[in-house]
């Protein structure tokens, strides 16, 4: 069961005309509740550690790090922060992690795969961290939030408090559980990071403290909730998950567009124009950027490029990539990379 075509087109117009962050409607509104994710409650304390900065430096030696590198590092982190620092000290340490990331930065499909690889192939917990940072940041640029968050899961259950990442794993988490959308599970997780990491960077604090108030924005917005659960519920479909839930959340986001139309008409007869108010920004950072500076290892954006750069591939260049997913991943990350390059695919052909 596809989207009715009338349907996606009526929203996308909604949406552009601006009234989605203009109008307030009465009424709660709805969020998808097929094949959500399960997620453990914010603790009431912090599991994150301070970095151990001896054990971090002695663990990259071991990986083969210099002295001077380990130096340089030291003194990196008091400028740009540990974090981004750390990363780039991995980077000069292992060519094929910074190969990886070089991928992931420039858009390349092949990125995640070259990261499961050094996951895969690493017997170092820093390591492994780092690779699931940028695994997990490489699915939530293409859109795949419910993946980022399960390899994010993987970093808090088997490499918490090895790295430097810590604050910018707590933020993405926050920040995939706001664009599957879970608001309620979200808003938690944004003030949990404000509260477990009061010296990360304050351009991610700051851009954590606007999300909040996007978010709380977006409970009050009845279309905005509407086309946030469709987009989810349209990943689910490019998933190929087609049951029962999924039905019934389309069922149940055209019935709500059925009102909001009705309301909308109603409201335009009474305003004799189209009804405008203090609603939250109709043009919300849900794309999740991130400002550069000290802390942040690189901008979180979209990258819609990696379906772009999918679809133009020669066919040999993709089976190639298919055939390097079936026959060097264990059984864990071939199914997981299987379904995110056929689901690049799905969202080339839309």
């Amino acid at each position: 069961m596809q989207w009715p075509p009338a349907v996606a087109v009526l929203v996308t117009a909604v949406m552009a005309s601006g009234l989605r962050g203009q109008v307030q409607i009465p009424g709660d509104g709805v969020l998808p509740e097929a094949h959500l994710p399960k997620v453990t409650p914010v603790p009431a304390q912090s599991p994150f550690k301070p970095l151990d900065l001896t054990a971090f430096q002695l663990a990259v030696r071991a990986l083969g790090g210099t002295a001077l590198q380990v130096k340089t590092f030291a003194e990196e982190a008091v400028e740009v922060g540990p974090a981004r620092a750390g990363d780039g000290l991995l980077r000069m340490v292992l060519p094929s992690f910074d190969v990886a990331v070089t991928a992931a930065e420039g858009g390349d499909p092949n990125a995640a795969l070259l990261l499961a690889k050094v996951l895969v192939d690493a017997e170092s917990k820093v390591v492994q961290a780092h690779a699931r940072y940028h695994l997990a940041r490489v699915f939530l640029d293409s859109d795949d939030p419910e993946r980022a968050l399960k390899v994010l899961d993987d970093y808090l259950a088997q490499t918490l408090n090895v790295s430097p990442l810590d604050s910018e794993v707590a933020y993405l988490y926050a920040q995939s559980l706001a664009e599957i959308p879970m608001i309620d599970a979200a808003i938690p997780r944004f003030r949990a990071f404000l509260a477990w990491f009061p010296d990360a960077s304050e351009r991610l604090r700051s851009t954590a403290h606007q999300r909040i108030l996007e978010l709380e924005g977006q409970r009050e917005s009845r279309l905005h909730m509407l086309a946030d659960g469709m987009k989810k519920t349209t990943r689910d479909l490019q998933k190929r998950k087609t049951d029962k839930p999924v039905q019934r959340d389309q069922e149940t986001y055209i019935e709500e567009l059925d009102y909001l139309i009705e309301m909308f008409k109603e409201m335009e007869n009474q305003s004799s124009g189209a009804p405008s108010g203090n609603g939250p920004s109709s043009n919300p950072a849900s794309n999740s950027s991130l400002a550069k500076g000290d802390g942040s290892v690189g901008e979180l954006k979209k990258r819609p490029s990696l379906a772009d750069r999918w679809g133009p591939m020669r066919d040999s260049e993709r089976k190639k990539i298919m055939a390097d997913v079936q026959s060097t991943m264990p059984p864990q990350y071939r199914k997981m990379l299987e379904d995110y390059y056929k689901k690049l695919g799905k969202a080339d052909r839309k």
